[in-house]
């Protein structure tokens, strides 16, 4: 979406122009990940008649979704691991079916689910959710993660739920 590139630039409409912060709007926007930053293509677009500059960003999005397939051996047991992370996420676009393609996206928000597991000894199941920009002003991130882990050692079962959540700027 439009406003996530839009809240990264340091260059605004009506400001005098600066190499220095059109360079570093460059930077903040390669470093979203969602855009293939050796393709930025900047443009510096004077007027002469009225004595300003319009800037054009040019940019090819690219995928960076990430899927984690592992596998080990301990306690003479495997134990595997499936998560997938989806780095541009839009929670507030997850009841629009119109937007689920495969999942609404465009937000710059982060989703992550994890599931590890060796059989019927131990599951453990994770959830984390990241908001970079809460409110959508200032780059204020709002973290929240939960998980469910669930162990056995042959005789008795164990349950533990956890939650967290963390606000910074």
């Amino acid at each position: 979406n439009e406003h996530v590139i839009r809240r990264e630039l340091r260059t605004l409409p009506g400001d005098k122009f600066s190499r220095t912060l059109a360079m570093r709007s460059i930077r903040q926007i390669a470093q979203l990940g969602h855009f293939d930053a050796e393709n930025i293509d900047f443009r510096p677009i004077q007027n002469p008649i009225d004595g300003t500059v319009d800037l054009k960003y040019g940019l090819v999005e690219r995928a960076n979704d990430q899927i984690e397939i592992s596998g080990g051996w301990g306690y003479r047991m495997i134990v595997g691991t499936l998560g997938v992370r989806f780095s541009n996420f839009s929670i507030g676009n997850i009841f629009n079916k119109a937007a689920w393609r495969p999942l609404p996206s465009g937000d710059g928000q982060t989703l992550g689910l994890q599931a590890r597991s060796n059989g019927k000894y131990y599951q453990s199941f994770n959830l984390n959710f990241v908001e970079p920009w809460l409110g959508g002003k200032k780059p204020n991130s709002l973290s929240v993660s939960a998980y469910l882990t669930k162990q056995t050692n042959g005789f008795k079962k164990t349950d533990d739920a956890y939650g967290e959540m963390k606000i910074s700027g």
